[in-house]
């Protein structure tokens, strides 16, 4: 960066003596060798600003601010993407999207797009096999209210432990031949799963 570049950047006002200014020329130039290319700019402006900021203000001040500011950036980024998760459930499901189309969209990588509807799927599946086992004839009424349990767990591994250990202690000899079909597919994927 040249002075007559920092000058401009800078403005009138900047409350720098002629010292800091070197100083702060030359932290320019290491941010511009640290940012080179083009498309660095944003990230260059935002080092060159905490340095000039860290020159006027109190330190502790400057990064309680930015931490602030990253906290707040990381509590928005995960709201947006818990509610597009929830619209690419919704559309994909719906058939109105698909995954590669949403993902495009959202500009999100196709793979987490798929492993959301995946783990809603998976999901649904342990739901109904475990509904099946739980209306079965050979279960105790504790079991049953363990199971009932198991059906609002949202962690599909969870889901999947439960339901693989119900499998392991009791028979599916009493459910019918779809429920049987249907509890077979859910073990399947709940042993993929764990």
């Amino acid at each position: 960066m040249q002075r007559y570049e920092l000058d401009a950047w800078l403005g009138d006002d900047h409350g720098l003596n002629e010292d800091q200014i070197g100083e702060l020329l030359r932290t320019a130039d290491e941010i511009e060798e640290h940012y080179p290319d083009e498309d660095d700019r944003e990230d260059r402006e935002a080092a060159l600003t905490a340095a000039y900021r860290l020159m006027v203000e109190a330190p502790e001040d400057l990064v309680a601010e930015l931490a602030a500011e990253r906290t707040a950036a990381r509590i928005a980024e995960r709201k947006a993407l818990v509610a597009l998760r929830q619209v690419a459930v919704t559309r994909i499901g719906a058939g109105d999207a698909t995954e590669a189309g949403f993902a495009q969209q959202a500009s999100i990588d196709r793979m987490t797009v798929r492993k959301w509807t995946q783990d809603q799927k998976d999901r649904a599946l342990l739901d109904r096999a475990l509904f099946e086992l739980v209306r079965s004839h050979g279960m105790s009424a504790e079991d049953q209210d363990k199971l009932s349990k198991a059906i609002g767990i949202r962690d599909t591994s969870g889901q999947a432990s439960v339901l693989l250990a119900a499998l392991d202690t009791h028979t599916v000899e009493y459910l019918s031949e779809e429920a049987r079909a249907l509890v077979a597919r859910a073990e399947k994927r709940a042993r993929q799963i764990v």
